[in-house]
Protein backbone atom coordinates (compact mmCIF):
# COMPACT_ATOMS: atom_id res chain seq x y z
CA UNK A 1 0.00 0.00 0.00
CA UNK A 2 1.05 3.46 -0.66
CA UNK A 3 2.02 6.17 1.90
CA UNK A 4 -0.26 8.59 1.24
CA UNK A 5 -3.12 6.03 1.26
CA UNK A 6 -2.78 5.36 4.75
CA UNK A 7 -2.94 9.38 5.35
CA UNK A 8 -5.99 10.08 7.51
CA UNK A 9 -8.57 13.06 6.27
CA UNK A 10 -7.35 16.27 8.31
CA UNK A 11 -3.40 15.09 7.51
CA UNK A 12 -4.33 14.57 3.76
CA UNK A 13 -6.05 18.08 3.39
CA UNK A 14 -2.95 19.61 5.33
CA UNK A 15 -0.71 17.47 2.97
CA UNK A 16 -2.56 18.71 0.24
CA UNK A 17 -2.24 22.49 1.24
CA UNK A 18 1.40 22.24 2.07
CA UNK A 19 1.83 21.14 -1.75
CA UNK A 20 -0.20 23.51 -2.99
CA UNK A 21 1.48 26.69 -1.33
CA UNK A 22 5.24 24.58 -2.04
CA UNK A 23 5.53 25.27 1.87
CA UNK A 24 8.71 23.09 2.34
CA UNK A 25 11.57 21.89 -0.16
CA UNK A 26 12.77 17.82 0.20
CA UNK A 27 15.21 17.63 3.08
CA UNK A 28 13.81 20.87 4.74
CA UNK A 29 14.93 21.17 8.40
CA UNK A 30 11.86 22.60 9.68
CA UNK A 31 11.82 24.41 13.57
CA UNK A 32 7.86 23.85 14.80
CA UNK A 33 6.88 26.74 17.38
CA UNK A 34 5.27 24.63 19.80
CA UNK A 35 3.36 25.74 22.91
CA UNK A 36 1.61 22.21 23.52
CA UNK A 37 -1.78 24.21 22.96
CA UNK A 38 -3.72 22.17 20.99
CA UNK A 39 -3.44 24.09 17.44
CA UNK A 40 0.55 23.83 18.18
CA UNK A 41 0.04 20.31 18.89
CA UNK A 42 -1.81 19.07 15.92
CA UNK A 43 0.42 20.62 13.70
CA UNK A 44 3.35 19.04 15.37
CA UNK A 45 1.26 16.02 15.14
CA UNK A 46 0.41 16.21 11.69
CA UNK A 47 3.93 17.28 10.23
CA UNK A 48 5.65 14.55 12.19
CA UNK A 49 3.10 11.71 10.77
CA UNK A 50 4.11 13.09 7.21
CA UNK A 51 7.75 13.91 7.49
CA UNK A 52 8.68 10.67 5.73
CA UNK A 53 6.42 11.87 2.99
CA UNK A 54 7.62 15.45 2.70
CA UNK A 55 11.01 14.30 2.94
CA UNK A 56 11.99 16.73 5.68
CA UNK A 57 13.24 17.03 9.49
CA UNK A 58 11.67 18.25 12.14
CA UNK A 59 13.08 20.42 15.18
CA UNK A 60 10.57 21.71 18.31
CA UNK A 61 10.55 24.35 19.69
CA UNK A 62 9.29 25.81 23.39
CA UNK A 63 9.24 29.55 24.51
CA UNK A 64 8.27 29.75 28.43
CA UNK A 65 7.18 33.01 28.39
CA UNK A 66 7.05 33.17 32.25
CA UNK A 67 3.81 35.19 31.97
CA UNK A 68 1.83 32.08 33.75
CA UNK A 69 4.10 31.36 36.88
CA UNK A 70 3.28 27.41 37.25
CA UNK A 71 1.28 27.46 34.33
CA UNK A 72 3.79 28.15 32.24
CA UNK A 73 6.28 25.84 33.71
CA UNK A 74 3.56 22.74 33.62
CA UNK A 75 3.63 23.90 29.68
CA UNK A 76 7.24 23.61 29.29
CA UNK A 77 7.19 20.13 31.41
CA UNK A 78 4.64 18.90 29.69
CA UNK A 79 6.21 19.74 26.11
CA UNK A 80 9.05 18.27 26.63
CA UNK A 81 7.41 14.86 27.68
CA UNK A 82 5.42 14.79 24.27
CA UNK A 83 8.37 15.49 22.01
CA UNK A 84 10.12 12.53 24.14
CA UNK A 85 7.56 10.09 23.48
CA UNK A 86 7.23 10.66 19.98
CA UNK A 87 11.97 10.60 19.55
CA UNK A 88 11.05 14.83 18.70
CA UNK A 89 13.98 16.78 19.31
CA UNK A 90 13.00 19.57 21.30
CA UNK A 91 14.54 23.17 22.27
CA UNK A 92 13.31 25.07 25.71
CA UNK A 93 13.93 28.84 25.73
CA UNK A 94 13.00 30.55 28.24
CA UNK A 95 12.94 34.30 28.54
CA UNK A 96 11.20 37.38 31.36
CA UNK A 97 8.73 39.22 28.59
CA UNK A 98 7.33 41.24 31.24
CA UNK A 99 10.84 42.55 32.12
CA UNK A 100 11.11 43.14 28.04
CA UNK A 101 7.84 44.93 28.22
CA UNK A 102 8.34 47.45 31.34
CA UNK A 103 11.69 47.80 29.81
CA UNK A 104 10.69 48.78 25.92
CA UNK A 105 7.61 50.06 27.28
CA UNK A 106 5.03 48.23 25.28
CA UNK A 107 1.99 46.29 25.50
CA UNK A 108 2.01 42.96 26.70
CA UNK A 109 0.82 41.25 23.40
CA UNK A 110 3.25 43.07 21.61
CA UNK A 111 6.23 42.76 23.73
CA UNK A 112 5.59 38.94 23.97
CA UNK A 113 5.26 39.12 20.41
CA UNK A 114 8.41 40.58 19.84
CA UNK A 115 10.33 38.04 21.58
CA UNK A 116 8.76 34.86 20.03
CA UNK A 117 9.69 36.35 16.52
CA UNK A 118 13.41 37.26 18.00
CA UNK A 119 13.44 33.76 19.60
CA UNK A 120 12.10 31.72 16.54
CA UNK A 121 15.13 33.71 14.02
CA UNK A 122 17.74 32.96 16.63
CA UNK A 123 17.05 29.60 17.09
CA UNK A 124 16.54 28.92 13.28
CA UNK A 125 20.20 30.16 12.24
CA UNK A 126 21.31 28.63 15.28
CA UNK A 127 20.48 25.54 14.43
CA UNK A 128 20.21 25.67 10.58
CA UNK A 129 16.68 25.10 10.28
CA UNK A 130 15.14 26.35 6.87
CA UNK A 131 11.83 27.91 8.12
CA UNK A 132 9.70 28.22 11.05
CA UNK A 133 6.18 26.57 11.04
CA UNK A 134 3.42 28.52 12.84
CA UNK A 135 0.07 26.85 14.00
CA UNK A 136 -2.13 29.17 12.67
CA UNK A 137 -5.68 27.66 11.61
CA UNK A 138 -8.25 29.71 9.57
CA UNK A 139 -10.32 30.98 12.42
CA UNK A 140 -6.84 32.84 13.43
CA UNK A 141 -6.97 34.37 9.94
CA UNK A 142 -10.38 35.66 10.23
CA UNK A 143 -9.66 36.79 13.22
CA UNK A 144 -6.82 38.79 12.18
CA UNK A 145 -8.98 39.89 9.20
CA UNK A 146 -11.21 41.37 11.51
CA UNK A 147 -8.99 43.14 13.76
CA UNK A 148 -7.14 44.97 11.02
CA UNK A 149 -10.98 46.17 9.56
CA UNK A 150 -11.79 47.19 12.81
CA UNK A 151 -8.46 49.55 13.48
CA UNK A 152 -9.18 51.14 9.64
CA UNK A 153 -7.10 48.85 7.46
CA UNK A 154 -5.80 49.10 4.53
CA UNK A 155 -5.86 46.68 1.61
CA UNK A 156 -3.14 44.85 2.80
CA UNK A 157 -4.07 44.26 6.30
CA UNK A 158 -7.72 42.81 4.39
CA UNK A 159 -5.32 39.92 3.14
CA UNK A 160 -4.56 38.72 6.47
CA UNK A 161 -1.83 36.25 7.05
CA UNK A 162 0.18 34.24 3.97
CA UNK A 163 0.83 30.97 3.53
CA UNK A 164 4.38 31.61 3.63
CA UNK A 165 5.91 34.57 4.28
CA UNK A 166 9.82 34.62 4.37
CA UNK A 167 11.17 31.83 6.53
CA UNK A 168 7.28 31.25 8.46
CA UNK A 169 5.34 29.16 7.18
CA UNK A 170 1.32 28.31 8.37
CA UNK A 171 0.71 24.83 7.31
CA UNK A 172 -2.84 24.90 8.87
CA UNK A 173 -3.67 28.33 7.60
CA UNK A 174 -6.78 26.12 5.91
CA UNK A 175 -7.81 24.33 8.54
CA UNK A 176 -10.66 25.24 10.82
CA UNK A 177 -10.22 25.03 15.24
CA UNK A 178 -12.60 22.92 15.15
CA UNK A 179 -10.98 20.80 12.57
CA UNK A 180 -7.93 20.32 15.14
CA UNK A 181 -10.46 19.70 18.43
CA UNK A 182 -11.55 16.76 16.67
CA UNK A 183 -8.75 15.52 15.38
CA UNK A 184 -7.05 15.27 18.92
CA UNK A 185 -9.81 14.05 20.45
CA UNK A 186 -10.45 11.17 17.93
CA UNK A 187 -6.51 10.51 17.96
CA UNK A 188 -6.17 10.40 22.16
CA UNK A 189 -3.48 13.44 22.03
CA UNK A 190 -2.67 14.96 24.98
CA UNK A 191 -2.24 19.34 24.89
CA UNK A 192 -2.86 21.98 27.25
CA UNK A 193 -4.64 24.76 27.70
CA UNK A 194 -3.80 28.31 27.70
CA UNK A 195 -5.41 30.30 30.30
CA UNK A 196 -4.50 33.75 28.97
CA UNK A 197 -6.76 32.65 25.91
CA UNK A 198 -9.82 33.22 27.92
CA UNK A 199 -8.45 36.85 29.06
CA UNK A 200 -10.68 39.54 28.03
CA UNK A 201 -7.71 42.33 28.14
CA UNK A 202 -6.43 41.57 25.03
CA UNK A 203 -8.16 42.43 21.95
CA UNK A 204 -7.71 39.29 20.11
CA UNK A 205 -9.78 37.41 23.01
CA UNK A 206 -12.90 39.42 23.01
CA UNK A 207 -13.45 39.05 19.25
CA UNK A 208 -13.33 35.56 19.79
CA UNK A 209 -15.34 35.17 22.78
CA UNK A 210 -17.40 38.05 22.45
CA UNK A 211 -17.93 39.16 18.66
CA UNK A 212 -17.55 36.07 16.86
CA UNK A 213 -20.24 33.70 18.54
CA UNK A 214 -22.77 37.12 17.62
CA UNK A 215 -21.36 37.38 13.93
CA UNK A 216 -21.87 33.80 13.14
CA UNK A 217 -25.39 34.16 14.41
CA UNK A 218 -26.10 36.74 11.38
CA UNK A 219 -23.84 34.23 8.93
CA UNK A 220 -22.86 31.00 10.52
CA UNK A 221 -20.17 30.69 7.75
CA UNK A 222 -18.46 34.06 9.02
CA UNK A 223 -15.03 32.30 9.38
CA UNK A 224 -15.06 31.19 6.11
CA UNK A 225 -16.03 35.00 4.60
CA UNK A 226 -13.51 36.69 5.86
CA UNK A 227 -11.26 33.88 4.55
CA UNK A 228 -12.64 34.52 1.28
CA UNK A 229 -12.29 38.60 1.83
CA UNK A 230 -9.00 37.94 1.91
CA UNK A 231 -8.19 36.00 -0.97
CA UNK A 232 -9.94 38.74 -2.58
CA UNK A 233 -7.76 41.33 -0.89
CA UNK A 234 -4.54 38.95 -2.22
CA UNK A 235 -5.68 39.24 -5.55
CA UNK A 236 -6.58 42.85 -5.81
CA UNK A 237 -2.81 43.65 -4.34
CA UNK A 238 -1.54 41.23 -6.45
CA UNK A 239 -2.26 43.37 -9.50
CA UNK A 240 -1.27 46.66 -7.82
CA UNK A 241 2.08 45.08 -6.97
CA UNK A 242 2.61 44.23 -10.86
CA UNK A 243 3.67 48.01 -11.24
CA UNK A 244 7.13 48.48 -11.15
CA UNK A 245 8.18 51.59 -9.73
CA UNK A 246 12.37 52.46 -9.77
CA UNK A 247 13.87 51.81 -6.54
CA UNK A 248 17.88 52.54 -5.86
CA UNK A 249 19.84 51.36 -3.25
CA UNK A 250 22.00 53.38 -1.03
CA UNK A 251 23.83 53.34 2.20
CA UNK A 252 22.08 50.79 4.51
CA UNK A 253 18.78 52.02 2.61
CA UNK A 254 17.37 52.52 -0.79
CA UNK A 255 15.35 55.56 -2.23
CA UNK A 256 12.78 56.30 -4.76
CA UNK A 257 12.41 59.09 -7.06
CA UNK A 258 10.57 61.68 -5.80
CA UNK A 259 9.13 62.32 -9.72
CA UNK A 260 7.78 58.74 -9.79
CA UNK A 261 5.62 59.54 -6.58
CA UNK A 262 4.24 62.78 -7.50
CA UNK A 263 3.57 61.73 -11.32
CA UNK A 264 1.05 59.17 -9.70
CA UNK A 265 -2.44 60.63 -8.60
CA UNK A 266 -2.34 61.26 -5.07
CA UNK A 267 -5.23 58.33 -4.06
CA UNK A 268 -2.71 56.21 -5.37
CA UNK A 269 0.64 57.76 -3.76
CA UNK A 270 0.18 56.59 -0.18
CA UNK A 271 0.71 53.00 -1.70
CA UNK A 272 3.26 53.67 -3.32
CA UNK A 273 5.20 54.92 -0.43
CA UNK A 274 4.02 51.68 1.51
CA UNK A 275 5.36 49.55 -1.00
CA UNK A 276 8.74 51.45 -1.14
CA UNK A 277 9.26 51.21 2.73
CA UNK A 278 7.83 47.58 2.62
CA UNK A 279 10.91 46.97 -0.14
CA UNK A 280 13.57 48.64 2.41
CA UNK A 281 12.73 47.93 5.78
CA UNK A 282 10.53 44.17 5.14
CA UNK A 283 7.78 44.79 6.99
CA UNK A 284 5.30 47.39 7.44
CA UNK A 285 3.45 46.10 10.55
CA UNK A 286 4.32 48.50 13.13
CA UNK A 287 4.14 52.04 10.15
CA UNK A 288 0.93 53.89 10.92
CA UNK A 289 -1.08 55.35 8.74
CA UNK A 290 -0.22 59.16 10.30
CA UNK A 291 3.15 58.29 9.65
CA UNK A 292 2.69 57.53 5.93
CA UNK A 293 0.61 61.05 5.37
CA UNK A 294 3.83 62.92 7.11
CA UNK A 295 6.06 61.23 4.65
CA UNK A 296 3.79 62.58 1.72
CA UNK A 297 3.62 65.90 3.22
CA UNK A 298 8.15 65.49 2.95
CA UNK A 299 7.61 64.25 -0.46
CA UNK A 300 5.28 67.49 -1.39
CA UNK A 301 7.58 70.08 -0.06
CA UNK A 302 10.41 67.88 -0.81
CA UNK A 303 12.58 68.66 1.91
CA UNK A 304 12.38 66.98 5.97
CA UNK A 305 12.35 63.48 7.48
CA UNK A 306 10.63 61.43 9.36
CA UNK A 307 11.67 58.64 12.06
CA UNK A 308 9.88 55.41 11.59
CA UNK A 309 10.14 52.80 14.52
CA UNK A 310 13.36 50.71 14.69
CA UNK A 311 14.93 53.75 13.90
CA UNK A 312 14.92 54.31 10.10
CA UNK A 313 15.20 57.38 8.85
CA UNK A 314 12.98 58.52 5.57
CA UNK A 315 14.17 61.82 3.77
CA UNK A 316 13.86 64.12 1.10
CA UNK A 317 17.61 64.33 -0.31
CA UNK A 318 18.86 65.02 -3.96
CA UNK A 319 15.52 64.40 -5.69
CA UNK A 320 14.76 61.04 -3.62
CA UNK A 321 12.80 59.54 -0.87
CA UNK A 322 15.18 57.83 0.89
CA UNK A 323 15.02 55.06 3.92
CA UNK A 324 17.92 54.52 5.88
CA UNK A 325 18.44 52.30 9.41
CA UNK A 326 21.83 54.05 9.36
CA UNK A 327 21.53 57.86 8.11
CA UNK A 328 24.68 60.03 6.63
CA UNK A 329 24.70 63.96 7.86
CA UNK A 330 24.31 64.55 4.13
CA UNK A 331 25.05 68.65 3.39
CA UNK A 332 23.47 69.87 -0.10
CA UNK A 333 26.18 72.91 -0.87
CA UNK A 334 29.07 73.53 -3.56
CA UNK A 335 32.52 73.33 -2.47
CA UNK A 336 33.04 74.51 1.47
CA UNK A 337 35.27 74.51 3.66
CA UNK A 338 35.67 75.70 7.63
CA UNK A 339 38.42 75.78 9.79
CA UNK A 340 37.56 74.60 13.49
CA UNK A 341 39.37 75.77 16.84
CA UNK A 342 38.64 73.01 19.41
CA UNK A 343 37.31 72.68 22.42
CA UNK A 344 34.01 74.56 21.57
CA UNK A 345 30.93 74.46 19.26
CA UNK A 346 30.62 75.32 15.98
CA UNK A 347 27.49 75.98 14.38
CA UNK A 348 26.83 75.84 10.09
CA UNK A 349 23.49 77.18 9.95
CA UNK A 350 23.92 76.95 5.80
CA UNK A 351 24.97 73.32 5.90
CA UNK A 352 22.16 72.59 9.00
CA UNK A 353 25.04 71.15 11.01
CA UNK A 354 26.88 71.74 14.23
CA UNK A 355 30.15 69.97 15.17
CA UNK A 356 31.35 70.23 19.00
CA UNK A 357 34.69 69.54 20.36
CA UNK A 358 36.27 68.74 23.89
CA UNK A 359 39.14 67.26 25.86
CA UNK A 360 38.71 64.62 27.74
CA UNK A 361 40.40 61.52 29.25
CA UNK A 362 38.95 58.34 26.55
CA UNK A 363 36.98 56.01 28.69
CA UNK A 364 37.72 52.87 26.27
CA UNK A 365 34.62 52.97 23.99
CA UNK A 366 32.27 56.00 22.67
CA UNK A 367 28.57 55.58 23.84
CA UNK A 368 25.76 57.34 22.22
CA UNK A 369 24.61 58.93 18.82
CA UNK A 370 26.01 57.64 15.82
CA UNK A 371 27.83 61.14 14.90
CA UNK A 372 30.29 60.79 17.65
CA UNK A 373 34.08 59.82 17.65
CA UNK A 374 37.55 59.87 19.61
CA UNK A 375 40.49 60.34 18.38
CA UNK A 376 44.15 61.31 18.81
CA UNK A 377 44.73 65.04 18.66
CA UNK A 378 48.67 64.84 18.75
CA UNK A 379 48.33 62.86 15.47
CA UNK A 380 46.33 65.86 13.80
CA UNK A 381 48.18 68.35 11.55
CA UNK A 382 46.75 71.73 12.66
CA UNK A 383 44.58 73.09 11.86
CA UNK A 384 41.49 71.19 11.48
CA UNK A 385 38.58 71.92 9.01
CA UNK A 386 35.53 70.62 8.12
CA UNK A 387 34.61 70.51 4.34
CA UNK A 388 33.51 68.38 1.84
CA UNK A 389 34.69 65.70 -0.33
CA UNK A 390 37.25 66.48 -3.06
CA UNK A 391 39.36 63.81 -6.15
CA UNK A 392 42.39 62.14 -4.49
CA UNK A 393 41.08 62.36 -0.73
CA UNK A 394 42.26 59.07 1.24
CA UNK A 395 42.30 58.06 4.42
CA UNK A 396 43.91 55.08 6.54
CA UNK A 397 41.55 51.97 6.29
CA UNK A 398 42.67 48.38 7.43
CA UNK A 399 45.99 49.12 7.00
CA UNK A 400 46.17 50.83 3.82
CA UNK A 401 46.07 54.18 2.77
CA UNK A 402 43.16 54.15 0.63
CA UNK A 403 41.43 56.51 -2.05
CA UNK A 404 38.01 57.98 -0.55
CA UNK A 405 36.10 57.18 -4.19
CA UNK A 406 37.51 53.21 -3.60
CA UNK A 407 35.83 53.25 -0.14
CA UNK A 408 32.76 54.82 -0.89
CA UNK A 409 31.97 52.51 -3.95
CA UNK A 410 32.89 49.60 -1.47
CA UNK A 411 30.36 50.76 1.24
CA UNK A 412 27.51 51.57 -1.54
CA UNK A 413 27.33 55.58 -0.81
CA UNK A 414 25.94 56.88 -4.06
CA UNK A 415 27.58 59.02 -6.43
CA UNK A 416 25.15 61.83 -5.43
CA UNK A 417 25.85 61.48 -1.97
CA UNK A 418 29.88 61.69 -1.56
CA UNK A 419 30.17 65.28 -2.25
CA UNK A 420 26.78 66.26 0.33
CA UNK A 421 29.32 64.02 3.33
CA UNK A 422 30.85 66.95 5.63
CA UNK A 423 34.29 65.16 6.19
CA UNK A 424 36.41 66.05 9.23
CA UNK A 425 39.94 66.72 7.83
CA UNK A 426 43.75 68.13 9.25
CA UNK A 427 46.09 69.61 6.65
CA UNK A 428 47.04 66.14 5.69
CA UNK A 429 44.01 63.86 5.09
CA UNK A 430 40.47 62.88 6.04
CA UNK A 431 40.29 61.90 10.11
CA UNK A 432 36.80 61.03 10.16
CA UNK A 433 33.68 60.57 8.11
CA UNK A 434 30.79 60.94 10.58
CA UNK A 435 28.65 57.16 10.50
CA UNK A 436 31.19 55.50 8.37
CA UNK A 437 34.90 55.74 9.39
CA UNK A 438 38.06 56.74 11.35
CA UNK A 439 40.97 57.32 10.08
CA UNK A 440 43.40 54.37 11.52
CA UNK A 441 46.20 57.21 12.33
CA UNK A 442 44.23 59.18 14.70
CA UNK A 443 42.85 56.05 16.88
CA UNK A 444 43.49 56.35 20.28
CA UNK A 445 45.70 54.20 21.84
CA UNK A 446 47.38 53.53 25.19
CA UNK A 447 49.51 56.35 24.86
CA UNK A 448 47.38 59.20 23.59
CA UNK A 449 48.49 62.49 25.87
CA UNK A 450 45.95 64.50 23.93
CA UNK A 451 42.16 63.39 23.04
CA UNK A 452 39.54 65.35 21.35
CA UNK A 453 36.05 63.80 21.69
CA UNK A 454 33.66 65.23 18.27
CA UNK A 455 29.80 65.32 17.69
CA UNK A 456 28.18 66.23 14.88
CA UNK A 457 24.51 67.14 15.25
CA UNK A 458 21.69 68.35 13.11
CA UNK A 459 20.63 71.86 14.00
CA UNK A 460 17.69 74.46 12.26
CA UNK A 461 19.08 77.07 9.77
Amino acid sequence: MCRFCTVQALERKVYEFIREHSLFAPRDVVLVAFSGGPDSTALAEILARLRSLLNIELLLLHLNHRLRKEESDRDETHCVRWAEERGLPIIVERRDVEAFCRLERLSLEEAARRVRYEVFEACRMAHGASCVALGHTLDDQAETVFMNIVRGTGLPGLCGMRPKEGVYVRPLLGVRRREVREFLEREGISFVEDSSNLDLRFLRNRIRHRVFPLLEEINPRIVEALARLSLNAWEALALREERNFPLVWGHEGGGIPLDALLLVPPSERPWLVRQFLREVRGTLWDVTRGQIEDILRLVERRKGEVVLPGKVWVFVQGGYLWASSSPLPLVDMPSWSFPLYFPGVHTFPDLGVALEGRFAPFSGEVRGLVWREALDYGQCVLPLVLRNFREGDRMQWRGKERKLKELFEEWGIIREWRRLLPLLCDQEKVLWIPGLALDERVRVQENSKSILHVELRRCKG
